[in-house]
């Protein structure tokens, strides 16, 4: 049980599973087959994601010596997947829509190991023993599964078999789960309004550094390894945006500990402004640009037709 009672008993789930259920109405078997459109982009992201945020997290770790809720809330949000926002963030910012729902299914279908593991590791390495938060392996896979493929598969299932059913429900369950996000944020931050009062500077500016440092790994990265101007600015959003519902489920139903997620509920707060100003520039340098093109696909396409409706999840 958590101080989010009954949220924590019925809500967090609930609002985690529609979350994906959205995300899943959005995907296509081609969005999954679109690895080998950009097989250097796609592997560069994914790897700089499993590999450097982490490291990222330990050099702040390192270097603030934060609380120990703090540094296991860095944890998660380090081994958490890309959030779908950043299929927003990336319409927004006329960048390469089609990559970023890509990495974004990637990271989420890899997140069933990738983030039990670098979440047990990280507990391991910078937590002292009397400090400790013992990692339940198999139960963090079993709520992945249960909360995060199924719905995935769910999702994918119905836009195949009924899609015009699907165009005309998901908006309404995207803004619906939005609305669910945004009160699961307040929730945190009302539930922790003790932990803001005493720590909320040191909080803030180590996961402004976080992100900031993201943002331009995902960048760097791209300009390293050649990618296009869009290209990268999609990489960037990637790196910068995480999943925070996939935060709320495991350190709220899994730790049965609020607190281990505050940092990633000020990180998203941190990053909505930011990142919006970010997309509106490019969006503005970018200019009109055919719509076909930054979805990969052609007119009447499922890529296209999602770039048509802008998702909003």
């Amino acid at each position: 049980m958590t101080n989010l009672d009954p949220i924590a008993d019925l809500a967090v789930p609930a609002l985690v599973w529609l979350l994906m259920l959205a995300v899943g109405l959005e995907l296509t078997p081609g969005d999954l087959r679109r690895v080998v459109v950009y097989p250097k982009a796609v592997l560069v992201a994914t790897l700089g994601q499993l590999l450097l945020l982490p490291a990222i997290a330990a050099a702040l770790i390192w270097a603030l010596r934060p609380e120990p809720t703090v540094v296991a809330g860095m944890i998660l949000l380090a081994a958490s997947p890309g959030g779908a926002l950043s299929n927003v963030y990336t319409y927004l910012a006329r960048a390469n829509l089609a990559l970023s729902v890509t990495l974004t299914a990637l990271s989420t279908l890899l997140a069933l190991i990738s983030m039990p593991l670098l979440t047990a590791a990280g507990m391991a390495l910078f937590l002292d023993r009397q400090d400790a938060i013992p990692v339940p392996f198999a139960r963090m896979v079993g709520q992945l599964v249960l909360l995060m493929v199924l719905p995935l598969g769910l999702g994918m299932a119905l836009r195949h078999g009924w899609p015009g059913l699907v165009r005309h429900v998901g908006r309404w369950l995207r803004r619906l789960s939005l609305l669910g996000l945004a009160i699961l944020v307040g929730a945190i931050l009302y539930a922790q309004r003790a932990d803001l009062a005493s720590g909320l500077g040191p909080m803030v500016t180590a996961a402004l550094i976080f992100f900031v440092t993201a943002m331009l790994t995902g960048w760097v990265l791209g300009w390293m390894v050649g990618l296009n101007r869009r290209d990268r600015f999609t990489l960037l959003l990637e790196f910068g945006v995480r999943n925070l519902a996939l935060v709320a489920l495991i350190g709220i139903t899994v730790f049965g500990r609020v607190e281990l997620v505050l940092f990633a509920t000020l990180f998203l707060v941190v990053e909505m402004p930011i990142v919006l100003l970010l997309a509106g520039l490019h969006g503005r340098r970018a200019g009109p640009t055919d719509t076909a093109e930054l979805v990969g696909g052609e007119p009447g396409s499922p890529s296209h037709d999602r770039e048509a409706n802008a998702p909003v999840h």
